[in-house]
């Protein structure tokens, strides 16, 4: 018998990433505000850290078996990844020092764990915090937001209340500042044994309510349940959710590779919801209601995790969007970048509009007329400089609305505007064309409601597109404030990062970010062909100076360090490339993105700890995976259409809510089977390059005839 979805799991793929952001093991269920994971005293990639500095409870952290005030400096266990056991739902790992077993896992709003042989216990907290041990044996903490500098303050948390049930008496031993020493009065008592001693549980309720909320969260879901207990449960959870995706074919290690991409799809957003109540951060209140959702990072994730969970769990989706329609209410300004305690200043572009026009398009039942209020709100009197919120128009907003595009710095120009960001600078073509598409999602929302002249005028921006593209050098190009085109070199113009024109990357990838009109920009380049031939310069392409002499990779990535999993000037470890391969179908080229899409996947997404090749932004790069693994993918969202690449199996099936099941059958794509041959959506001939999300919604069956070499004269149509 094979393993179970919740298995095959491997939460330490991306762990030792190729150049930036690692990602962590984390034991969370999907949507949930508990996440656990060991914390450490160095800064490096986390699967070559090795010294376990302790184990979270919200902020708190606990470390096993200190004994006494100095282990708050130098409190040292070893972990050896190669006796560890580490699930989605539950994890083993052995400290050395103190020969001690940790095994820790989570419910919807508390955290669990299960010591062998630790006598003592420990709590970290800061400046900010109350640790209190009453009579009746419960721990209660409350961590109040950090002043200024403070840890708190920077991660902008809200009030934390814990509650905290050791399953043997606790007496305290120690107290030195920010550290709470406890000893286990009747360890050897334990009735939580594992690995060759006796077992104390600690298990801790979180709110963001009050105390009296984290007890009756306590109540709910810990009280009078073993570890064993809560561990199946958190099982459970995982297995049902991830047996919504049934694949066969291919080997086990893809298998792994698709269900680990599935399982971290679905971190965000976070569910802050407390049994009837939720503390909101951006009005600072409690407020009454079953959910209310937030931590997002929608430059990212607006691409393909949001539609993907638009299209497993369209209910949720909902519930996501009323939490954005929510903020907009307390605040008055719709947000971006959704965090726990307010919209954060992060990166570029108002892409909550992608959000709401995709749910319009693939049929979602939301208060569109007040969403539309907050996102025109910020189409026409919020700046678009990039690392900025809450901030009205400037000179630089004002071009681009009244010319259409945004300036950037003459050659050899100082900048001059206090607000903008200065290590972020104005990034001027990339907020350009970000916010051509932003204005296109609009227009469908005024489309949808009536608003007859707000399309008309937003649908004129969205092709402001067009005045960026310079025809003489071929690529998207910066102009400065005056109109002239800037001097620049497409692929190291812009400084780091390309920001002075660009985002994390150069004119390479930003010549392609133009998702809602590609037919359009066939045109600009010169036609089908023409579009054909750039996209095979964009794999092919090496790296060269101003000369056309070859230079080394190194030299490029130091300017660009975002731009990782290279192949030519492609991009496939940073998020603006994502739709680029299957850009092929919109040229007559199905067979091209195949080809692509499939290199990419097997090149850049496997089995081990350097399993992702770029920043993952909690679920970002994965969720592009698990779409392109299925053989389908959301280029545009908004459109309500995917188009189709090669899928990684022979057979997916796809449970939807409701019930209704989407089957993929791609014979021999899981053994290498690249190019299809043919098609049949629902028993009839299929030959479009693209499906309907509609059509995937309703359950059917999308056969491909897959083949080794290419067929190309099947999706020359779109």
């Amino acid at each position: 018998m094979g393993k179970s979805p919740a298995d095959l799991v491997n939460p330490y793929i991306g762990t030792l990433p190729h150049l930036l952001q690692t990602t962590r093991p984390e034991v969370m269920l999907p949507h949930c505000y508990p996440k656990i994971f060991p914390h450490f005293d160095t800064n490096s990639d986390y699967y070559c850290n090795e010294i376990v500095k302790g184990f979270p409870i919200g902020s708190l952290l606990v470390l096993p078996g200190a004994e006494g005030a100095e282990m708050r400096e130098c409190f040292y266990n070893t972990l050896d990844h190669s006796r560890e056991d580490c699930r989605p739902y539950y994890n083993r790992i052995e400290l050395e020092e103190h020969d001690i077993v940790a095994e820790y896992t989570v419910t919807e709003h508390s955290y669990a764990y299960r010591f062998t042989n630790a006598a003592r216990l420990a709590l970290l907290f800061n400046e900010n915090c109350e640790v209190a041990l009453k009579s009746d044996g419960r721990i209660y903490a409350h961590m109040a937001p950090g002043g200024e500098g403070g840890r708190r303050a920077r991660r902008s948390l809200p009030n934390e209340y814990v509650v905290l049930v050791s399953s043997a008496p606790l007496k305290e031993v120690l107290r030195d500042g920010g550290m709470a020493v406890f000893e286990f009065e009747s360890a050897g008592s334990g009735q939580d044994g594992a690995g060759g001693g006796a077992g104390v549980t600690l298990a801790g309720a979180l709110s963001y309510v009050s105390f009296a909320k984290a007890e009756e969260i306590f109540d709910k879901e810990l009280a009078g349940r073993a570890f064993d207990s809560l561990k199946d449960s958190a099982f459970a959870v995982w297995d049902k959710f991830l047996s919504r995706f049934k694949i066969e074919g291919n080997t086990e290690d893809m298998q792994t590779v698709f269900y680990t991409a599935v399982y971290r799809s679905f971190q965000r957003m976070v569910n802050y919801g407390e049994y009837g109540q939720f503390y909101s951060g951006y009005d600072k209140q409690v407020h009454d209601g079953e959910y209310f959702y937030a931590n997002d990072n929608t430059w990212d994730t607006f691409r393909s995790m949001h539609p993907l969970q638009l299209l497993v769990e369209p209910g949720r989706q909902a519930d996501i969007l009323n939490s954005y329609i929510m903020m907009y209410k307390q605040t008055g300004l719709m947000p971006n970048v959704p965090g726990v305690n307010g919209d954060m200043p992060v990166m570029i572009g108002f892409h909550s509009a992608a959000l709401f026009a995709d749910a319009a398009a693939c049929g979602l039942d939301l208060d569109y007329e007040t969403a539309y209020e907050g996102l025109r709100k910020n189409a026409t009197e919020q700046s678009i400089l990039p690392w900025a919120c809450n901030l009205g128009l400037t000179d630089l907003d004002r071009c681009y609305l009244e010319n259409g595009y945004f300036p950037a710095l003459k050659k050899g120009e100082e900048e001059t505007y206090a607000e903008v960001n200065k290590f972020e600078r104005r990034q001027s073509v990339a907020v350009t064309l970000e916010h051509c598409y932003d204005d296109w999602c609009v227009a469908q929302l005024a489309k949808k409601l009536g608003k007859t002249s707000d399309y008309e005028m937003f649908m004129k921006r969205a092709d402001n597109y067009k005045k960026s593209y310079n025809a003489q050098i071929g690529f998207m190009a910066p102009r400065d404030i005056d109109g002239a085109w800037v001097d620049f070199d497409p692929m190291w113009g812009g400084g780091q990062g390309g920001r002075d024109y660009f985002t994390e990357n150069n004119a390479w990838t930003y010549a392609w970010s133009v998702f809602h009109d590609f037919i359009g920009y066939r045109g600009l380049l010169g036609g089908a062909k023409a579009m054909e031939k750039k996209l095979d310069e964009l794999f092919t392409e090496g790296v060269r100076n101003e000369n056309g002499q070859t230079m080394s990779k190194y030299t490029y990535m130091a300017l660009f360090p975002d731009a990782t999993g290279l192949m030519g000037q492609f991009a496939m470890g940073n998020e603006p490339d994502f739709h680029i391969p299957y850009v092929y179908n919109y040229c007559g080229a199905a067979w091209k993105t195949q080809k692509r899409i499939r290199d990419c996947m097997d090149i850049w997404f496997t089995n081990s700890p350097t399993g992702i090749c770029g920043d993952e932004d909690g679920g970002a790069m994965s969720s592009f995976l698990v779409f392109s693994a299925m053989g389908f993918y959301p280029v545009c969202p908004g459109s309500g259409e995917y188009m189709i690449g090669s899928p990684l199996f022979d057979k997916i099936e796809l449970t939807l809510q409701g019930g209704a099941v989407f089957k993929v059958i791609a014979e021999g794509a899981g053994c290498g089977a690249r190019y299809v041959q043919s098609a049949t959506l629902n028993g009839e001939p299929y030959n479009k390059a693209s499906l309907k999300h509609a059509d995937v919604a309703k359950g059917g069956e999308l056969v491909l005839v897959m083949g080794r070499r290419p067929n190309r004269e099947w999706g020359t149509e779109i």
